[in-house]
């Protein structure tokens, strides 16, 4: 797993249906502060939650230049469906359909006899470098310890 001080790798991405690929620093262009949340499926119960919780944090996570991304391997049409069903069309979802993402960050494991799957693991990065890494498990990112962690980085 990526650590503070590491740069992001040159993985490509898809941001939407019937786009192109871009890579990992394009898609995050925009923000001071991203804070990449990878998760395991779209559909899921936690996964879900997660989503829940960046979209109702997001105007905090904002206030301290955070941008928060949720990035998977699944679609880009299942993240549109999700999101739309969900109604977490402001919380921007990524696909690493490829997994070169998730192969580069360190968080590939092993479900349920599916390789390649994504550990849940957040990442806050500064242009294209890791400031800060949480692996998270089972749980949901601490919103909190974020916004902590990014008001302690010097400019």
């Amino acid at each position: 797993m990526l650590q503070p001080g590491d740069r992001i790798p040159d993985a490509q991405v898809w941001t939407a249906p019937r786009e192109p690929p871009v890579t990992l620093v394009e898609a995050l262009v925009g923000a001071d502060l991203t804070l990449l949340c990878f998760y395991p499926f779209d559909w899921s119960r936690t996964c879900t939650n997660e989503v829940f919780l960046l979209r109702d944090r997001r105007s905090d996570l904002e206030r301290v230049g955070i941008r928060p991304v949720a990035i998977s391997r699944d679609s880009p049409w299942s993240h549109e469906a999700w999101a739309m069903t969900l109604g977490v069309d402001d919380v921007p979802l990524l696909s690493d359909w490829s997994g070169e993402a998730t192969r580069g960050f360190g968080v590939a494991r092993e479900l349920y006899g599916m390789a390649g799957v994504p550990d849940r693991c957040a990442f806050l990065i500064a242009g294209d470098t890791v400031r800060a890494s949480w692996y998270l498990g089972s749980e949901l990112p601490d919103i909190d310890a974020v916004i902590a962690a990014a008001s302690s980085l010097s400019p």
